[in-house]
């Protein structure tokens, strides 16, 4: 369960670091360097949000003049030293990389930037991560360089659930909260950066619970909440913090056809009142990876419709607090 009380909406994760550092010194121009990444500050804390900046594992690539030059891994958050001749590079740290993740292949920056990870990527334990800076070797006065990963998924969050109807013969009637998931998600996202984000397939094999929940026990963990089971009521709102990861979803216009297509995203809450199912979907707004969409409270004024795509006119407001940037998964600092 993704569930955490009084969280910020901008998250900045403890203090983790891309470090590199170059040891030895330099004749003529063929002579190598060996230069030193480390991961410093793994976060390894038991807390409810402590896989939001966890790495496990993490890739270097190394490329110069567009072509790849050197590959690294390390099996934790630990150094990887790689001997490198006096130039530019350009470094890829890929954290958390996919089980599928084949480094060697991407010969090329160009062929780098096609590199997609699926949703199902990601846990709660870790998510897939990506970062890059250009590095000049050696290091000018052998300071050590930093560079900032940050995950490919969104996150979406809401703190509160209350209730206030309208009409005076609702007003006795309790609510009871029985799940909240999204919809509409996509499915996969490239490594390098949200391009193309805008040009997904249609297709619905590419989407996860398309229109509705459809359990999927590859992503179910991080897309919903189930058997909540919470009563709310005029005097009793539900304050349980509840959040979900997705990746980026920059669909241009949404819609409520009843015939699949790309649509938003939307964080929808299944309940229960007087023995019936209402649904009440809140459409999320243009999603980018590494950034918060965080309801701040969620109001129930009506009830909600019999189809979670479906918008009961004036059933539900919503108070969405200001969507912000996540944080860096690494604390970054620029050396100068």
């Amino acid at each position: 369960m993704r569930r955490a009380n009084h969280v910020a909406i901008s998250l900045l994760l403890p203090g983790l670091l891309l470090l590199a550092g170059c040891r030895g010194t330099v004749g003529d121009l063929s002579e190598k360097v060996n230069v030193t990444f480390s991961l410093l500050g793994a976060d390894t804390r038991t807390t409810v949000t402590s896989g939001e900046g966890r790495v496990g594992k993490w890739t270097l690539l190394l490329y110069r003049e567009g072509k790849l030059i050197d590959v690294g891994t390390s099996g934790s958050p630990s150094s990887i030293q790689r001997s490198l001749e006096t130039g530019t590079y350009t470094a890829y740290a890929v954290a958390n990389p996919p089980s599928s993740f084949e480094p060697e292949s991407y010969t090329s920056i160009s062929k780098f930037s096609g590199a997609e990870s699926y949703l199902r990527d990601n846990s709660l334990s870790q998510f897939v991560m990506v970062g890059s800076r250009t590095i000049s070797v050696p290091v000018q006065n052998d300071r050590p360089q930093t560079i900032g990963v940050n995950r490919l998924v969104a996150k979406v969050g809401i703190r509160k659930i209350s209730v206030d109807f309208t009409d005076p013969v609702l007003q006795s009637r309790t609510v009871r909260l029985n799940a909240i998931y999204l919809t509409n998600c996509y499915g996969r996202t490239h490594l390098k950066s949200d391009e193309g984000a805008s040009e997904m397939n249609a297709d619905a094999s590419c989407w996860y619970n398309c229109m509705g929940f459809r359990s999927d026990p590859d992503v179910d963990v991080i897309l919903a909440d189930q058997a909540i089971n919470a009563i709310i009521t005029a005097s009793y709102p539900y304050r349980q913090e509840h959040h979900f990861y997705c990746y980026p979803n920059q669909a241009d216009r949404d819609s409520r056809s009843e015939d699949w297509s790309i649509r938003r995203t939307r964080l929808v809450l299944e309940t229960e009142i007087s023995g019936r199912t209402y649904y009440y979907p809140i459409t999320l707004p243009s999603m980018q990876r590494n950034k918060t969409y965080i309801v701040e409270e969620a109001i129930i004024r009506k009830l909600g419709s019999n189809d979670p795509e479906k918008d009961e006119p004036g059933s539900i407001d919503v108070i969405f607090d200001t969507i912000s940037d996540w944080g860096p998964s690494f604390t970054v600092h620029e050396n100068s």
